[in-house]
């Protein structure tokens, strides 16, 4: 179904996006590690592939014993104060958004050196709330801007194409995922109302043209889950190789949806469910109170002390309760499926072990990592996460994937 959402400015450059060499739409599964221990079937077309279990292969890769660098520890480094999206380049370069200095830096490509590529401000090239990033080539990242409703393609370090996508939020839930072989943001809902009284609230993939405005709705999906669901979770849609993925949070299965909205193939297997401990509690409360005073900085001690327990008290309501399997899910450049392991509480990009999943639905390993490493992207050999001190400070770290033989 198409409809449309506006008339953003036309510009010279209506084209531009297809015409960066867009890496991710290239990535093949790297690993071709043959499908063991599952049983392949067909559904009208759609093969779905069923392990019994986790299963218990060789690893093909590791992260490295120690990091690649670290940048932000040292009198020289770029001082981060928080580190929302990270994404690498082919070459090494990573790019980081900073929220809390509304800025996105290059790190290079060993780590020595950086660069501001964008700063806060309302003009062009300048960026207010940043909550994705791609990297469209060699030397091309496409930052998109929540808050003022646009995307700012940069390519060789300086503003390439700008182009406003406000009247998509205005008009619809939905918000890019990613960019297909044409050029068009493949998107997804993004926000919903809480209240619903179904079992699961719906959300929708989409094809969207920021320079026409035409949005050509292509599927469904299970998006939230109802107070009627005594399993809570959350579908998360994420993109790679000009593809829709989409993972629930409470449901150990992979979907992989074609930008026309065709699925392509499912991957199943098994988890034990788990539910909400006192361990789990133990520890949650400094996290919510240091994530509270971020979004709410002027607020006063007092009401930043009582809406934490207000918080605290529905996660205790919930002790004994299951909880979801996974944080929301990342692929990396070579097409895998990153599934972190969830811990309330913990960070939003999830912890380790993580699950991976190829392309072609082989499973790869449990890859593992170091304590508190939060990774950020994948790809191209390396793994960028981020680290913090015992003060809480942020830092960057690069790992080497190795050969696990």
């Amino acid at each position: 179904m198409t409809s449309r959402v506006g008339s953003p400015n036309r510009s010279p450059h209506r084209a531009f996006l297809a015409a960066v060499p867009t890496l991710a739409l290239f990535a093949c599964g790297g690993d071709s590690a043959p499908i063991a221990d599952a049983v392949v079937e067909d559904s009208a077309g759609v093969p779905i592939i069923q392990y019994a279990q986790v299963p218990e292969v060789d690893p093909p890769f590791a992260l490295a014993d120690e990091p690649t660098y670290r940048h932000g520890d040292d009198p020289d480094h770029y001082s981060f104060g928080r580190i929302g999206e990270g994404r690498l380049f082919p070459d090494g370069r990573a790019a980081l958004a900073d929220v809390a200095n509304t800025e996105v830096i290059v790190l290079s490509s060993d780590g020595s050196r950086h660069d501001i590529l964008a700063r806060e401000g309302q003009g062009p090239g300048e960026i207010d709330y940043v909550t994705d990033m791609f990297v469209l080539g060699p030397d091309s990242l496409l930052i998109l801007d929540r808050n003022q409703g646009r995307f700012s393609l940069f390519a060789n370090g300086s503003l390439a194409h700008t182009a406003s996508i406000v009247d998509l939020r205005r008009a619809t839930s939905l918000w890019p995922k990613g960019i297909d072989a044409t050029g068009r943001f493949l998107v997804s809902t993004g926000s919903y109302r809480s209240g619903f009284e179904e079992e699961w609230l719906y959300g929708h993939l989409a094809r969207y043209d920021p320079e026409s405005g035409a949005v050509d709705t292509v599927a469904s999906y299970k998006f939230v889950s109802g107070d009627s669901n005594p399993i809570p979770g959350m579908g998360r849609v994420i993109v790679s190789g000009g593809q829709f993925i989409y993972v629930r949070s409470d449901n150990p299965e992979v979907v992989w949806y074609l930008a026309d909205g065709t699925m392509r193939q499912i991957v199943r297997w098994q988890l034990e469910r788990r539910y909400m401990t006192e361990e789990y509690l133990a520890g949650l409360k400094p996290t919510l109170r240091d994530r509270l005073r971020f979004a709410n900085p002027g607020m006063s001690d007092e009401r930043l002390e009582e809406v934490t327990m207000e918080h605290m008290a529905r996660y205790e309501a919930d002790l004994g309760n299951p909880i979801s399997h996974f944080s929301p899910p990342f692929a990396d450049g070579e097409g895998r499926v990153w599934l972190p392991k969830f811990i309330p509480g913990g960070p939003r990009e999830g912890a380790p072990p993580y699950t991976v999943v190829s392309p072609d639905g082989a499973w790869l390993r449990m890859v593992d990592g170091p304590p508190g490493l939060r990774i950020l992207d994948v790809g191209w050999g390396r793994v960028l996460g981020i680290v913090e001190d015992e003060m809480g400070a942020e830092s960057v770290v690069v790992y080497e994937l190795v050969d696990a033989g």
